[in-house]
């Protein structure tokens, strides 16, 4: 909590940084110090330096997922617009651990797991590096300026490099667990699939495709996602029968739905 505070006997009172997603290595230049806690333009000098250092596409594009993303991305173009590469689509995503602790409707628009091209990914490998970072936290606390810089980008480094080595065998691994829970998957989803119909299904499907497609202009478009009563024009309602949306809550019409759809089967 203190870092969040002003200190008179503190030059710095954090750091934020920025890494990727999938691999979890630190973005070169994008470890940067906070002051008066973790403000947006702190945030924005990584992100800006991130784009530079690891050589964005502008037409691959870039997703940001951030813990408080549903706030900072507003205005983001407003603030440092002028300095991101031009007609670069920037998608926004909050991690699955941070995402339950906002408002309900953040769930299903922020979500890394209802992105299109996101893939299975936390969006919280930076609470792992936090890990191993913090071990050094005492050390630097009472380190020169300079000093403290050169043992975080050691550190940073060092991490980077490790990662590096140990790809070739996580990827390996990654890529038969991702083979066998597919298959795991795949059978579920076909037995739910038949459970409700084909033409429940198709219809959903639809439905979000529509969703996916204005999500990044309008990202209130995948509130299609949230439970509705049945004889709605959308949701998990219609065909599988429930109670009137006005006496259950979101999370009490997808335990109906669940238990009905046990039953089907």
């Amino acid at each position: 909590m203190n870092a969040f505070l002003a200190s008179k006997a503190c030059d710095r009172t954090g750091v934020a940084a920025i890494a990727c997603a999938r691999h979890g290595c630190y973005a070169p230049n994008a470890l940067v110090d906070l002051f008066l806690g973790e403000q947006q333009k702190n945030v924005d000098f990584a992100f800006l330096q991130a784009l530079m250092t690891t050589g964005v596409d502008p037409q691959q594009g870039v997703m940001l997922i951030y813990d408080i993303v549903c706030q900072y991305i507003i205005y983001l173009r407003e603030r440092i617009g002028a300095h991101l590469p031009a007609d670069l689509t920037i998608d926004q995503a909050i991690g699955l651990m941070h995402v339950h602790g906002h408002k309900d409707e953040c769930f299903f628009r922020y979500a890394p797991s209802f992105i299109p091209g996101s893939g299975i990914v936390a969006g919280e490998i930076l609470e792992s590096l936090w890990s191993s970072l913090n071990s050094i936290s005492p050390t630097v606390r009472t380190a020169t300026l300079a000093h403290r810089a050169e043992m975080l980008d050691d550190h940073a480094t060092d991490s980077n490099h490790k990662k590096m080595l140990g790809m070739t065998a996580m990827l390996c691994a990654k890529s038969q667990e991702a083979l066998e829970i597919s298959t795991k998957l795949g059978k579920h989803h076909a037995n739910l699939t038949a459970a409700v119909g084909q033409q429940a299904v198709k219809r959903w499907e639809d439905e979000v495709a529509a969703a996916e497609s204005l999500r990044l202009t309008d990202v209130k478009a995948m509130d299609i996602y949230t439970t509705r009563g049945s004889g709605s024009a959308a949701g998990v309602g219609p065909g599988v029968g429930s109670a009137p949306a006005a006496v259950q809550s979101v999370v009490e019409e997808w335990i109906d739905f669940a238990i009905t759809v046990q039953q089907m089967q």
